[in-house]
C-alpha cells in the first residue's frame, strides 16, 4: 500500500533540520520531501526584483507557483500509485484537502508532529534561522501556525494512520503515537506540556 507522509508543527521546530530523521529508511533513500516553504523562497528571490519589480505581485506569483506544483505532483503520485511526502502547515480544514485525496485512494497517512513550549520559542528559533541565512516568518503566522497546526490536529488526528507527537523544545522527547485515533504508546498524562494539554485536548483525554 503506498503512503503519504507528511511533517508537521511549529515554525522553527526542526522540521526541514530533522523531520527526514523520522522516516522510515527506504521513504528516506528514495523520496525527496516538498517543502512549500523553502520553494516560496526560492521562488521569490528569482522574480523579485529582477522579473517583478512589486514585491505583493512576487509573492503573489511565488505562492501560487508553489500551489501549482504542489497539486501538480501529488497528481503524478496519486496517478502512478507513489508515495510522497511534503512538510507543511495545517491551519484550516483546506488545508486538509491533499491528505483526504490520498486517503480516499487508499493512501495510508503518516503524520509527524513536532510541537514547541510556546510561539515565542518558536520565534527564537525562526531567529536564529534567519541567522544562518534562512527564511523569515513574521510573529502573527508564527502564532496562526502555532496554533492552527494543534487546533486542526485536535480535529483530525482520527483520520490519520500512524500519528507521532513530539516536543523538540530541546532534546526531542516522544510525547504519543496513535493509529486512527487509538493510543498506541504515551508519556503518563501528568508529563504532557501545556501545550499539548491545552491545545489537543481530545488526544489528552484518550491519555488520561
Amino acid at each position: 500500500m503506498p503512503s503519504l507522509y507528511i511533517i508537521t508543527g511549529s515554525n522553527g521546530a526542526g522540521k526541514s533540520s530533522v523531520g527526514k530523521q523520522y522516516l522510515p529508511e527506504p521513504i528516506r533513500s528514495t523520496h525527496t520531501i516538498f517543502d512549500g516553504d523553502l520553494l516560496f523562497v526560492k521562488k521569490l528571490r528569482e522574480l523579485f526584483p529582477r522579473l517583478t519589480p512589486s514585491p505583493k505581485e512576487a509573492k503573489k506569483l511565488a505562492f501560487q507557483f508553489v500551489v501549482d506544483t504542489f497539486e501538480q505532483l501529488t497528481a503524478e503520485a496519486l496517478i502512478n500509485r507513489e508515495s510522497f511526502v511534503y512538510e507543511g502547515h495545517f491551519t484550516n480544514d483546506a488545508t486538509w484537502d491533499a491528505p483526504r485525496k490520498f486517503k480516499a485512494a487508499g493512501y495510508e497517512i503518516h503524520l509527524i508532529f513536532f510541537g514547541l513550549l510556546t510561539p515565542d520559542v518558536s520565534q527564537l528559533r525562526v531567529i536564529d534561522r534567519v541567522k544562518e541565512g534562512g527564511h523569515f516568518v513574521d510573529r502573527f503566522t508564527i502564532e496562526d501556525n502555532f496554533r492552527g497546526n494543534l487546533e486542526i490536529l485536535n480535529l483530525n488526528f482520527g483520520f490519520i494512520d500512524p500519528l507521532t507527537i513530539l516536543d523538540t523544545s530541546g532534546t526531542h522527547i516522544l510525547l504519543a503515537t496513535l493509529n486512527c485515533g487509538k493510543i498506541i504508546t504515551a508519556v503518563p498524562s501528568a508529563d504532557l506540556p501545556r501545550w499539548f494539554t491545552y491545545y489537543i485536548p481530545d488526544i489528552t483525554a484518550l491519555i488520561s
